[in-house]
């Protein structure tokens, strides 16, 4: 019996992630293999693991993601080079955002899985108290902030992911809603006005403000949702895959009291980051042929299907997405939050466009966390940040970004 080795993505504060691997039992079965999961990473010890990846290790399939494609496409195969009919079918059903986000010089690196965009996660009953609709505005969002904070509510105003690549992440989409860029062209221009707000901002809700979770500057993703499902925070920018977590009462202690709204916007209107998740192909795979045939089924549209209604996702197939809808028709929950993530992934989706963002949020968040526990000046921090990472502007220009 053929084996298939892979390494995915799951464990703790990933366990949503893991819901599609039930379905790999059906592969199994369809074409008598075994696949062997040899590990389940979350996303931080994924990119560690691939860091030091090569062609000793016994790899046929990884989880990936498309904002460190270009950090590690030197692992991945050409999806194409192995069966051009079912990805080009793929490709065709992806919004074309998401199309180029898998695709390196017409190489198609990624099989996505789901697109990942957060929106405003707050609680009903908080806003409530304080009569307030959710905030439109980043300064509504500190308005809002401040009013719980001085109605005295027992739960923490506000918070959001401080560490890692999340906190570079936040950082980006505030700075473009602020009117600034990440990248012009072949140069960092995150060093600017804009830059020296944007990070001011996050520094004065948690330093001067004091409306954030005092635990913040130590927060990834998943202590993010673990602090807004045990009811810990009132409002938090959090991700589609965590909103059926949030409404299962064996999980979360806020299941019947909590909505999605838009994302704050700024002067420069609404940014979110985006990004998916997705499977890929690794190189020197012996068994590349069936490696490719597992990634298409596991992205099949039966399988974005049961994924998404299993566990919340939004997928990457348009397709499906619009089976979603079609299914939400009687079910306001389920309607209005596709409305809300349709409208940013339509509106408001902000990708990657920096070449090695694995090496870049490696050096900058360490820097924008000091500024937020008030270690240093917002400008002093931006200033460093860029003098740190400016040697890899090259590689923008060597891909021709």
């Amino acid at each position: 019996m053929d084996v298939l080795n892979a390494v995915l993505i799951g464990g703790k504060g990933f366990e949503p992630y893991e819901v599609l691997y039930s379905k790999i039992s059906d592969f199994e079965h369809k074409f008598s293999i075994k696949v062997n999961i040899l590990h389940r990473f979350s996303h931080p010890e994924l990119n560690a693991f691939k860091d030091n990846l090569n062609s000793s290790n016994d790899i046929d399939v990884i989880s990936s993601h498309t904002s460190f494609l270009r950090s590690y496409k030197h692992l991945y195969l050409d999806l194409i080079e192995i069966d051009p009919e079912n990805v080009k079918i793929l490709l065709s059903d992806l919004p074309g955002l998401l199309r180029r986000a898998v695709t390196i010089k017409e190489e198609v690196l990624i099989a996505p899985r789901f697109i990942d965009v957060s929106s405003l996660h707050y609680r009903i009953s908080i806003f409530n108290k304080i009569d307030e609709e959710p905030p439109k505005t980043w300064d509504e969002l500190l308005q809002v902030a401040i009013k719980i904070k001085e109605r005295k509510i027992n739960t923490h105003p506000y918070t959001f992911a401080a560490r890692g690549h999340a906190l570079v992440g936040r950082f980006m989409e505030i700075l473009h809603s602020f009117g600034g860029k990440m990248i012009d062209r072949d140069q960092f221009a995150f060093y600017s006005q804009e830059g020296i707000e944007a990070l001011q901002f996050l520094v004065d809700l948690h330093a001067k403000y004091k409306v954030t979770h005092p635990r913040t500057p130590d927060f990834f993703y998943d202590d993010v949702s673990q602090a807004f499902k045990s009811g810990e925070v009132a409002m938090a920018l959090d991700w589609p895959g965590w909103d059926y977590v949030y409404r299962d009462p064996k999980q979360s202690s806020i299941w019947d009291d909590f909505s999605i709204a838009l994302p704050p916007r700024g002067r420069g209107g609404l940014w979110v980051y985006g990004g998916s998740h997705g499977l890929s192909v690794i190189r020197w795979s012996r068994k590349k042929t069936l490696a490719t045939t597992f990634v298409l089924f596991m992205v099949s549209p039966e399988n974005q299907y049961f994924e998404s209604k299993s566990q919340g996702f939004l997928p990457a197939r348009s397709s499906v997405f619009t089976m979603l809808l079609k299914d939400s028709k009687d079910n306001y929950f389920e309607s209005h939050r596709l409305s809300i993530y349709r409208k940013i992934i339509e509106e408001a989706y902000l990708p990657v466009k920096i070449v090695k963002w694995r090496e870049f949020t490696e050096i900058l968040w360490p820097i924008l966390n000091n500024a937020i526990r008030g270690e240093i000046k917002a400008e002093d921090a931006l200033k460093i940040a860029y003098e740190k990472v400016k040697y890899l502007e090259k590689f923008q220009v060597e891909l021709g970004e």
